[in-house]
């Protein structure tokens, strides 16, 4: 990569690392990077500095929600005492986010997850997002491709939107719809009597967390399937961590969380199959078209993006199953950094719709928590199966 580049890019990670640690809600964004991402992808020692501050800011972001300040915000969403809705509700809590709290409880004598919203942080967050302005200059300069403007208002956008319980719950609720019948796929139903936009009543799920899966491999090709699956169906969810999912007794995957998901416009997921379908083919003349079409590059940088993707994915572009764990992220990290020219090419000339956003940020969490359950898949055929038959995608 060129000195020019690195310049750019390391003005824009200055910029947006100063704004995240001068903004109350940039603990926030830290410390859910720190739980999106493995350590041991990052390259030392230079690395040894972001893993402390990520680690302080997860810290930080995880102090639990006073009981007292549960109660209150249930008593406000539901216009009187938790007791009146409930029949009992735990004190101590079983998860707790940089976003929110989950409690366990009883609703007409079955048990539900209560999930609240912490107190103010979608009023601070709503005013922390002006600072977003300061990174149009860098983020223009990086990725000169880009409609920066355009790109951070999506953010914007969505980020509130991730604020919104009662967003979640309807959108949770067409995920369980459409897989309560499904062999493979569980969600939980929410209570959408109980929705508020800052408590969340769903259906109690136990299971064990993905990272304890008895089978890895059938997790993680599950959590493909689920993701990928999703476009068919128009929807995106684009944060599929680790503590998000758990295997059910029966072998079933259940996904618990549904706040950062949105819309996807069924013709583009039309155009990414094709985008795969020319991949596997060699097919250059058919991915430049696709990657045009896309509004992603046009056609003489997207023949270099080909020959980058196969290089960069070597193995994860073949059918047979392969390995997906860190040393898997980091061998193919090391390959993409030894193209530097192509890379740069590709810095200059990429961008990326506001629309592809969310969907982009889904892909690269679900293959950063697949490398972390240290699964084995043909994960290329898995993904062409999903973006093909949506959630009736073969597993095998």
């Amino acid at each position: 990569m060129s000195d020019d580049a690195l310049r750019r890019i390391d003005a824009l990670l200055e910029v947006g690392l100063h704004l995240a640690r001068s903004a109350p809600t940039g603990t926030i964004a830290l410390a859910r990077l720190a739980r999106s991402i493995d350590p041991a992808w990052l390259p030392r020692p230079d690395a040894d500095a972001i893993i402390a501050e990520l680690d302080a800011a997860r810290a930080a972001a995880s102090e639990p929600i006073a009981f007292a300040q549960v109660e209150r915000t249930l008593h406000h969403a539901w216009d009187g005492a938790p007791t009146d809705e409930l029949d009992e509700l735990d004190r101590d809590p079983v998860a707790v986010t940089p976003i929110a709290q989950v409690h366990r409880g009883l609703l007409d004598g079955s048990p539900v997850a209560v999930k609240v919203l912490r107190p103010g942080l979608a009023a601070a967050v709503r005013q922390d997002l002006v600072l977003l302005e300061g990174l149009f200059p860098p983020l223009g300069a990086a990725f000169p491709g880009l409609n920066a403007r355009a790109l951070l208002h999506e953010v914007r956008e969505r980020v509130l939107d991730e604020l919104d319980l009662e967003q979640e719950a309807v959108a949770q609720r067409r995920f369980y719809r459409a897989l309560r019948n499904h062999p493979a796929l569980m969600v939980p139903a929410p209570v959408m009597r109980l929705a508020h936009d800052s408590v969340l009543v769903s259906e109690w799920v136990d299971g064990v967390p993905l990272t304890q899966a008895p089978d890895p491999d059938r997790a993680g090709a599950q959590l493909v399937v689920f993701a990928i699956g999703a476009a068919r169906s128009g929807i995106v969810h684009a944060d599929l961590g680790p503590d998000d999912a758990l295997v059910l007794a029966d072998g079933r995957l259940a996904i618990l969380d549904f706040g950062a998901t949105g819309t996807v416009d069924p013709g583009r997921v039309g155009i990414a199959a094709a985008l795969v379908e020319a991949f596997i083919g060699a097919d250059d003349d058919a991915l430049a078209d696709a990657l045009t079409e896309l509004g992603w590059l046009a056609p003489a940088p997207a023949r270099t993006a080909a020959a980058l993707a196969r290089h960069t994915l070597a193995e994860f572009g073949a059918p047979e199953p392969v390995r997906l764990d860190a040393d898997a992220v980091i061998a193919a990290a090391d390959r993409l950094l030894a193209q530097p020219a192509a890379v740069s090419e590709l810095l200059r000339a990429g961008a990326l719709p506001p629309e592809d956003l969310w969907a982009v940020r889904g892909l690269a969490q679900l293959v950063g928590t697949i490398a972390r359950v240290d699964a084995t898949a043909p994960w290329r055929e898995l993904a062409r199966a999903a973006l093909r038959d949506g959630w009736n995608a073969s597993l095998s």
